[in-house]
């Protein structure tokens, strides 16, 4: 038997968190997506992708089609469902597939019966962030992670776990809040003086929490660089929010710069309903969604609910939608802007051996493929080719 996970239809709703990974690498909740729904079954994971995706996935991680297969949507927010299923039924919310038990995997699968449950699917941005952050990151790290290590020279208050592994270096006196949720410091984290970490809250491997800084609630991907306030939050890998500012309610991609006094609302003055590319939420705390490779300039402010796109760059106040490769600053008085795909590869290749690694040509063909696709969107969102100015 294999666990299959597949992405279906609705992950190009989450755009742009899903344009250059496929959604069993979205962080949710506790952790990526694939580690998440492999803990329902105890086993490891195959994955079915869209078609531009197959880059991403490993060898290993292929599925072994003609044989038999649990396969779960990969948009599955809930981790208490049942998969008690006999071959040939399948678990159905809506219209959607949400799980099914097929003797031989075929795709697409065929079913004999179908199951109708509650589940709940992750439909929209603000499912992932802010919602599974609030609703699942502290069930999900009691989930994932058990005893606790602490050390001696950590000021340490609250009954939740913490987690500290091995090679992490601790600079000076900071606290640990862990009355609200586990804190997990994974290995070789660099923590500098008088920070607050209050759990929930997750700190990938690598990772640096720069002096003086306030980190809740959130979960901070291998080798990310943190200052400043940062609250209910997912900022993804190899990303840096090295300064003072606020990053609160968001969800940061990969490969990200935000720089030093950027600040993302995520309340507005009225304390009403944030809406995302104009439809409703029905919550009051929603912040940015900032797209793999984006770059946010010094002092830039976003608005609650702003979306900006894969690769993008953008400058002062950003207060609408910003797509895929554009140069942004219409507060400074300039006209949106596409910005070079070899500009866009050649920043990725200085970023990457800062994290120590080699740049991937899967992530530039995959940046070069998402190019070529969202070029009429800029086009009908008013970004012009040229120059800046």
């Amino acid at each position: 038997m294999q666990l299959v996970i597949f992405e279906d239809r609705g992950v190009e709703a989450l755009s742009p968190i899903t344009d250059l990974i496929p959604m069993q690498e979205v962080v949710v909740g506790g952790a990526k997506q694939f580690i998440r729904l492999e803990r329902l079954l105890d086993m490891e994971s195959r994955w079915i992708v869209r078609d531009h995706m197959e880059l991403r996935v490993p060898e290993s991680r292929k599925p072994d089609y003609g044989s038999p297969a649990i396969i779960l949507n990969s948009r599955l927010l809930s981790t208490d469902l049942s998969l008690k299923l006999d071959y040939g039924e399948a678990l159905i919310c809506g219209s959607q597939v949400v799980a099914a038990k097929v003797r031989s995997l075929e795709w697409p699968p065929e079913f004999e019966r179908a199951k109708p449950c509650e589940a709940k699917l992750l439909e929209n941005l603000w499912d992932i962030c802010p919602t599974s952050i609030v609703e699942h990151l502290r069930s999900d790290l009691m989930k994932l992670y058990g005893g606790s290590e602490i050390r001696v020279n950590v000021n340490v208050v609250g009954r939740h776990a913490v987690v500290i592994g091995e090679g992490v270096d601790i600079l000076g006196p900071l606290t640990i809040d862990a009355r609200e949720g586990p804190v997990i410091i994974e290995k070789d984290v660099l923590l500098e003086p008088y920070s607050y970490l209050k759990g929930p809250l997750y700190v990938g491997a690598g990772s640096q929490i720069v002096a003086g800084s306030r980190v809740a609630g959130s979960y901070l991907g291998t080798a990310t660089r943190v200052g400043g306030e940062v609250t209910t939050s997912v900022i993804s890998d190899y990303s840096n929010k090295y300064h003072l500012g606020f990053l609160g309610h968001s969800y940061v991609g990969r490969w990200v710069n935000i720089g030093a006094g950027s600040i993302t609302s995520n309340l507005k003055n009225t304390y009403g309903e944030v809406k995302v590319r104009g439809a409703s939420t029905g919550l009051s705390r929603i912040g940015a969604f900032i797209g793999d490779h984006a770059k946010l300039s010094i002092g830039t402010l976003t608005y609650a609910g702003t979306v900006i796109g894969t690769a993008s760059h953008v400058h002062g106040l950003v207060r609408e939608e910003v797509p895929p490769f554009t140069i942004y600053g219409r507060s400074l008085g300039w006209e949106p802007v596409e910005i070079e795909l070899d500009s866009v590869i050649r920043t990725y290749r200085r970023m990457a051996p800062r994290r120590n690694l080699e740049p991937d040509p899967r992530e530039e063909k995959l940046l070069e493929l998402l190019f070529e696709r969202t070029e009429d969107l800029r086009r009908r969102m008013g970004v012009r080719k040229g120059r800046l100015g």
